[in-house]
């Protein structure tokens, strides 16, 4: 097992693209559609913020695109944390996380 994992400095955490790109091939993304962790799931009148929705292949940032929830975002709690099993060793060339776009992400 290989995990990658994102600690946030933050009370939430918010992840709304991870992609991480393996040194066999600068384009693959190892952590597409890979089963995915947060410490806690956030919920609003829109719906939860489940962790795969980070590495759902949706490189939408606005928290809900269309009305429902577009990224992964923790409850609030301290030092939040976001996680995804890229399966199989694998050698990591570069991990691009992207924030929600919005003041809650800046």
């Amino acid at each position: 097992m290989c995990v990658c994992v994102c600690v946030c400095a933050r009370a939430r955490a918010g992840v709304c693209v991870c992609a991480v790109n393996s040194a066999v091939s600068l384009t693959y993304n190892a952590a597409l559609n890979r089963p995915a962790y947060l410490s806690s799931v956030g919920t609003d009148r829109y719906g939860r913020y489940a962790a795969h929705l980070a590495n759902d292949g949706n490189y939408e940032t606005a928290v809900t695109a269309g009305g429902t929830p577009s990224c992964a975002i923790s409850s609030s709690e301290t030092n939040p944390w976001w996680a995804v099993d890229l399966g199989p060793p694998t050698v990591v060339y570069r991990v691009d996380l992207t924030n929600r776009n919005d003041t809650y992400g800046t």
